[in-house]
């Protein structure tokens, strides 16, 4: 177990990878504005209680991001039933299956857009139906209550079924895949767009990691010029980038990653 001072520097070197997975979750179910800045600043607030209690239970068996998008997971799944009460699924939704039970939760619940729901149920691999096919599905169920709040307590999260927890990490790992592979065809895409003598100084510099008087020699031209037509390229790149819709932070993600 960790002590307390371990525990607060791993919090403090992840506050970023935290932002990130509480953005997901939201994201991922139909919570936005403030009720998803609440959320952010209620997980940082319960990661932080009682000495950093959670991430003192750390004990290595996975990595550590790993380990805080379950818990943020499990979290979600409490402070939502803290805010909203607890969802049960109708029993004509469980005798259609898994399927059946999140979508109602997605639409019902969540109060996301049917294609919106059909969109994310696709994308994280839990289905291959039409907008349409799904729509006939939920039309087969009923109507469904609102849950109501509960107080707040320990008892919400130990109750929390690990399987959400769970599928919430599957789903995530899978957005993030989606969101790594269409930031590197963004990159292939402005790379292409460079003249061929900055492609090759590019790809010399990230995926050779050649030093500067390298690529100078290995170009043959004069290597002071090339800090200067360096620093144009990459701002090239991230104007290009950031215009095809990709968030700055995003663009700085990919840089660092090609380096």
């Amino acid at each position: 177990m960790l002590d307390r001072p371990a525990a607060e520097a791993l919090f403090l070197q992840n506050l970023a990878w935290i932002e990130r997975v509480c953005a997901s979750l939201c994201r991922r179910h139909g919570v936005a504005g403030d009720d998803a800045d609440e959320f952010a600043s209620w997980a940082r607030a319960s990661l932080i209680d009682d000495d950093y209690a959670t991430l003192r239970k750390f004990r290595g068996e996975s990595a550590f991001t790993t380990y805080l998008t379950v818990v943020l997971s499990t979290l979600f799944s409490a402070w939502r039933v803290r805010e909203h009460g607890r969802w049960r699924p109708s029993a004509a939704a469980r005798r259609e299956g898994p399927l059946a039970v999140r979508l109602e939760a997605m639409v019902r619940r969540d109060g996301l857009r049917l294609d919106e729901a059909a969109e994310r149920l696709r994308t994280a691999g839990q289905t291959t139906l039409s907008d349409r096919e799904l729509a006939a599905l939920l039309a087969r169920l009923p109507a469904h209550a609102l849950p109501r709040p509960v107080p707040a307590g320990d008892e919400v999260l130990a109750e929390t079924p690990a399987p959400a927890a769970a599928a919430d990490l599957r789903a995530l790992e899978g957005e993030a895949e989606a969101r790594r592979g269409e930031g590197e065809q963004a990159l292939r895409r402005a790379l292409e767009t460079l003249e061929p003598e900055d492609r090759v100084m590019v790809r010399m510099r990230f995926w050779e990691e050649l030093s500067v008087a390298d690529i100078a020699r290995g170009l043959g031209v004069a290597q002071k010029p090339l800090y200067r037509r360096m620093e144009r390229v990459l701002a090239r790149l991230r104007r290009q980038l950031e215009g095809a819709g990709l968030s700055r932070e995003r663009v700085r993600e990919l840089l660092e990653e090609a380096a």
